[in-house]
């Protein structure tokens, strides 16, 4: 068993990390104060990201979404920095993997956006009556000629007030079932109004409408992952997924194996946040002294240092497991990211708070980045499922089929 990261691995950590120590750690306190990026400042940062080879284009996606190994990587090292950021490429690569397998003409709209990192998804699920029960969404889609009319609303939408693209769950008025739609906001438009939060402060954040919002039938989940397997061999070359992701997305149901990677780099993010947290503890522990000693000789300080270093490392293994089972296609995919989901945001969220208490008072000043690093690791526990539903997910895979405990 190799715990250690390839040479092309380790090389991609540290041109990033560089790159991130240069262009946001001067800015990030400052910028994630003022609040949501704009749609402008949120595409400044997809192209310098896509200058260091990663973004949502056919040719970067193949080494980031489709890798993920290195997804994992960026998600904890833009988590240990601005995990505001995430959302951009997480989220927005939901829709982003689809764009190849729409029509010709949606295509010929979308394929420029993404190759100019100007593409900024969301993927829609969460409504106001139901959270994190998605078994049986209001937001209907009604079949008229060749297009659905789609009515009702989603809440909690990270990208939604900025995004031209979305894929957006529904259910089918005439069938019962629910699938999801690709929706291109200039050709189906939709309103949104901006949510704000206690973490993630840059990241755009809403609520979204849809009234009478015509979307062609060709832009159903179904008739895209029809395109997708009339495309034979040829898949591979269209789509930036790595052979275990896309074994997934056939053995699975597509949103289950849709969220497996966002999941498991949910978790690297935490790790991320807890790693930078741990950081600053430790420099602090080493230069403050109280009792005429520094405050790191103390025995309850090198507890919570220890405390703190080892539940970091755990949900470092765990994150990293789960992307390995993607990478692999492996069933247990499912059950790790969720698990890993789980320990790695409530961990960020123990260790920043220790972290806050081996400063003192001046872990509670708003001039330190410790109370942006414990909002932002308050966030990881929510999105992308909380804690409570990842943890009925896991008893679902370990118990199997009978034992769902919310169906």
């Amino acid at each position: 068993m190799d715990f250690e990261f390839t040479e092309q691995e380790k090389m991609y950590r540290d041109s990033l990390r560089d790159f991130l120590k240069k262009e946001y750690v001067p800015i990030v306190d400052k910028m994630d104060a003022k609040g949501p990026l704009t749609r402008a400042e949120a595409i400044d940062v997809m192209k310098k990201f896509q200058q260091l080879g990663i973004g949502l284009d056919q040719e970067n996606a193949r080494g980031f979404v489709g890798s993920p190994i290195l997804f994992g990587i960026f998600a904890e090292e833009v988590g240990k920095v601005w995990p505001s950021l995430l959302t951009l490429f997480g989220m927005g690569a939901l829709p982003a993997i689809y764009v190849p397998l729409a029509s010709d003409e949606v295509k010929a709209k979308l394929l420029p956006r993404l190759e100019a990192a100007e593409f900024i998804g969301c993927f829609a699920e969460t409504e106001p009556e139901a959270g994190c029960d998605t078994s049986k969404l209001k937001t209907t889609a009604r079949p008229v000629g060749d297009h659905y009319v789609v009515n009702g609303s989603k809440t909690w939408i990270s990208n939604a007030t900025i995004a031209d693209t979305a894929l957006v769950g529904v259910t089918n008025t005439e069938t019962g079932a629910q699938t999801f739609l690709l929706l291109d906001r200039e050709v189906s438009p939709w309103e949104a109004n901006e949510l704000h939060k206690i973490g993630w402060k840059a990241s755009p954040t809403g609520e979204m409408f849809f009234e009478d919002c015509k979307v062609p039938k060709e832009n159903e989940l179904g008739v895209l992952m029809g395109n997708a397997l009339k495309l034979g061999p040829k898949l591979r070359e269209v789509l930036p997924l790595s052979d275990g992701f896309m074994k997934l997305l056939t053995t699975m149901e597509p949103f289950t194996a849709m969220m497996t990677l966002p999941r498991a780099g949910m978790a690297l993010a935490a790790t991320g946040i807890a790693q930078a947290s741990f950081e600053a503890a430790l420099n602090y522990a080493k230069e403050r002294k109280q009792f005429g000693k520094p405050i790191g000789k103390h025995q309850l300080i090198q507890e919570m240092l220890y405390e703190m270093a080892v539940s970091i490392e755990t949900a470092r293994l765990l994150g990293y497991k789960a992307a390995d089972a993607i990478v692999k296609g492996q069933p247990e995919a499912r059950k790790l990211s969720a698990m890993a989901k789980v320990y790695a945001g409530e961990m960020s969220v123990k260790v920043t708070y220790r972290a806050m208490q081996i400063h003192g008072g001046a872990g509670l000043a708003t001039e330190m980045p410790l109370e942006r690093y414990f909002r932002d690791a308050r966030m990881m526990t929510v999105p992308d499922g909380t804690s409570e539903m990842m943890k009925l997910v896991t008893g679902y895979t370990l118990l199997g089929k009978g034992f769902g405990a919310y169906s």
